[in-house]
C-alpha cells in the first residue's frame, strides 16, 4: 500500500499546477508518514522553487532528515532563480558530492544576477574538475548573449567546436547576434548550422543539431530586420515541405515579415491556417500588421473577432493590453477612423480594463490632429492624467498654420505645446518645432528669438534628455505603429 501511496504522491506533486495543491500534498504526505521521503521531499521541494515558493522550500530542505545531491541541485535552483547568489554559493561550496547539474545551477545563478566573472570562475573550474556539459557551455553562452557580449559568447561558441554544439547552442547564438541589433551575423550563423547539418545527414550522425522552429522563427525575425524577404519566403516554403510544425512563435515571425514587405494576404494566411489557437502576440501582430498597411478597418475587425469571437467559438478568451491598443489606435489614425478611435479610446478602461497611458492618449491626439480636430485634440491633451511627453505635444506642431482658419490660433496652440516641451526637455528636436511654424509664417524675428532660447537654455544643461539621433520626438505615426 505504502510503496502505491509514494509513487502517486510524486506523480500528483510533479503535475500539480498550483501553490494550494502542492501544500495539501505536503499535508497528505505528513500523514501518511512520507514526508522523509528524500525523493517524494525533492519532488516537493522543486515544486515549491517553481511556484516561487522560496522559504517553503528553504524549510523543507532544513527539515529533510537526508539530502542527496538532486535535492541540493534542486535548492541550489530555487536559490539561484531568486537571485539569492550568496547563499547559492554557499550551499554549492558545502556540497560533497557535485553533478554537472550542480555546476550549471551555479553558473546560470550568477549569469542572472548579472555578476558574469563569478560565472566564468565557476564554469572554468567545471572545466577542469572534469563536470562540464554542453548544458554548462550554453549557460555561459546565454549569459554572455543576454549581456550584449557576443564578443565573449563567439569565443566560446568557437571554442566548442563542430560537434559539441547542439541546437540550443546554435539558437542562443543567432538570437544573441538579432537582439544585439546584428541580425546579419544571425543570419550567417543559421546558414553555417544550415551546413553543418546537411553534411552531418549526408555522413548520416545520429547526433547532428536539427533546427527547430525556434531556430526558424530568429532568422525569419533576422530576415526581417535586414529587409532580406526573399530569403523569408525561402524559409518558410522549407518549413511547409518538411512538415515542421508552425507554432506560435514562428507563426509570429513569419506574419510580421509579410506585413512589413507588404505582402498581407500571405501574413492572413498563415494567421488562418495556424495548427494552435492565436495567443495575445499574435492577435497584436494582426492589428498592427492591418493598421501598418492602411486597412484599420480591418484591424478594428480583427480586434472585434479577438474579444468577441473566441467567446462564440467557446475558445479561450484572449484579453487585449496596452499593446493592443496602441497598435488598434495607430490603425484609426493612419486610416481616418475617427469615430472608431475615439470610441475604442472610451472603451479601454471601463470595458476592457486597460488604463490608458501616454502611448494611446498620443495616437488618438495623433489621429484627431488628422482629421482636423484641433480643439478636440488640445482639450485631450490638456486633461490628461499626467503630463503629456514631446511625443504627444509634438502631434500639435504638425499643424499647418498656414491655414487662414488657424492661423492664430495655429501659432497659439502650437506656442503653447512648445512651451510645455521646453519645460520637460530642452535637448529634444520637437522643441524647435515652434521655430519652423514662425518660419512657415515668415516670422524671422521669432524664429532666431525662439531658436537663441533653447541653445542657450540647452548649453546650461536645463533639459532631462538627449534627443535620440535620426529620430523625430514628434513622429507620433511611427512611434505608435512600432
Amino acid at each position: 500500500m505504502l510503496p502505491h501511496s509514494r509513487a502517486a504522491l510524486v506523480r500528483a506533486i510533479t503535475a500539480c499546477a498550483g501553490c494550494r495543491e502542492a501544500q495539501a500534498l505536503h499535508s497528505l504526505a505528513w500523514k501518511l508518514g512520507l514526508a522523509s521521503d528524500v525523493v517524494l521531499a525533492t519532488a516537493l521541494l522543486t515544486r515549491y522553487a517553481k511556484r516561487g515558493l522560496l522559504s517553503a522550500a528553504q524549510s523543507l530542505f532544513v527539515e529533510m532528515p537526508r539530502r542527496d545531491v538532486v535535492a541540493c541541485n534542486a535548492m541550489l535552483a530555487a536559490l539561484g532563480a531568486a537571485g539569492r547568489a550568496a547563499d547559492a554559493r554557499a550551499l554549492f561550496d558545502r556540497m560533497a558530492d557535485r553533478t554537472p547539474a550542480s555546476w550549471n545551477a551555479m553558473i546560470t545563478c550568477y549569469c542572472r544576477a548579472g555578476d558574469l566573472g563569478s560565472a566564468r570562475r565557476v564554469f572554468d573550474a567545471s572545466l577542469r574538475a572534469g563536470s562540464s556539459s554542453v548544458v554548462s557551455w550554453n549557460a555561459m553562452i546565454d549569459g554572455y548573449c543576454k549581456a550584449g557580449r557576443m564578443d565573449a559568447a563567439r569565443d566560446l561558441f568557437d571554442r566548442m567546436g563542430s560537434t559539441l554544439p547542439d541546437v540550443v547552442t546554435w539558437n542562443t547564438m543567432m538570437a544573441g547576434y538579432l537582439h544585439g541589433g546584428e541580425p546579419a551575423a544571425a543570419i550567417a550563423m543559421f546558414h553555417r548550422l544550415m551546413h553543418i547539418h546537411q553534411q552531418q545527414q549526408e555522413e548520416e550522425e545520429e547526433h547532428r543539431p536539427r533546427p527547430t522552429t525556434v531556430t526558424m522563427a530568429t532568422v525569419v525575425s533576422a530576415c526581417t530586420q535586414v529587409g532580406d524577404f526573399a530569403l523569408g519566403r525561402q524559409i518558410h516554403l522549407q518549413t511547409r515541405q518538411q512538415g515542421t510544425w508552425v507554432d506560435a512563435v514562428l507563426s509570429n515571425a513569419l506574419m510580421d515579415m509579410y506585413f512589413k514587405c507588404g505582402s498581407v494576404d500571405r501574413a492572413l494566411d498563415v494567421f488562418r491556417t495556424m495548427p494552435c489557437h492565436p495567443n495575445l502576440f499574435c492577435w497584436n501582430t494582426v492589428i498592427a500588421g492591418l493598421g501598418m498597411n492602411g486597412r484599420g478597418e480591418d484591424a478594428v475587425a480583427a480586434f472585434r473577432d479577438m474579444v468577441e469571437g473566441a467567446r462564440n467559438r467557446r475558445q479561450h478568451e484572449v484579453k487585449p493590453d496596452a499593446v493592443t491598443f496602441v497598435a488598434l489606435l495607430s490603425a484609426c489614425s493612419h486610416s481616418g477612423l475617427v469615430a472608431a478611435g475615439r470610441k475604442l479610446f472610451a472603451d479601454m478602461l471601463p470595458v476592457h480594463g486597460v488604463p490608458p497611458q501616454t502611448e494611446h492618449y498620443g495616437c488618438v491626439v495623433d489621429l484627431l490632429c488628422r482629421a482636423g480636430c484641433v480643439d478636440e485634440a488640445a482639450r485631450l491633451v490638456r486633461a490628461m492624467p499626467g503630463r503629456p511627453n514631446a511625443k504627444v505635444l509634438g502631434s500639435l506642431l504638425l499643424l499647418d498654420a498656414r491655414g487662414p482658419e488657424r492661423q492664430e490660433g495655429g501659432v497659439r496652440l502650437s506656442e503653447w505645446a512648445a512651451r510645455r516641451i521646453l519645460e520637460m526637455d530642452l535637448g529634444d528636436g520637437a522643441a524647435y518645432g515652434l521655430s519652423n511654424v514662425y518660419a512657415s509664417l515668415q516670422r524671422w524675428d521669432r524664429v532666431e528669438e525662439h531658436r537663441r532660447g533653447v541653445c542657450a537654455a540647452v548649453r546650461h544643461g536645463k533639459g532631462t534628455g538627449r534627443k535620440q539621433p535620426g529620430r523625430a520626438c514628434y513622429d507620433l505615426a511611427s512611434s505608435c505603429t512600432n
